[in-house]
């Protein structure tokens, strides 16, 4: 199970797959859709989430994202630096 989610206290981009990873507000990470997939990446090209289909990854709370639209919603305010 993959979780990944922007930590409601610390405003943090979590990626959850065994290890906990967390990535900061404002520091370089982007996120790019192909399809259906979901691609995070530091703006050096170091790949922290290659082509991971919405339907594999899960929310905080371990449900997992009823489509694209509601995954990209619960990562925007990371991606929008809202802290």
């Amino acid at each position: 199970m993959i979780k990944i989610f922007q930590d409601s206290v610390t405003k943090e981009l979590v990626i959850e797959n065994g290890i906990e990873y967390r990535y900061p507000a404002f520091c370089e990470i982007q996120r790019q859709k192909q399809g259906d997939y979901l691609i995070v990446k530091t703006l050096q090209g170091n790949e922290l989430l290659l082509q991971a289909p919405y339907t594999s990854l899960f929310n905080e709370s371990g449900t997992v994202y009823a489509s694209f639209a509601a995954l990209k919603t619960a990562l925007d305010g990371y991606f929008n630096a809202e802290v």
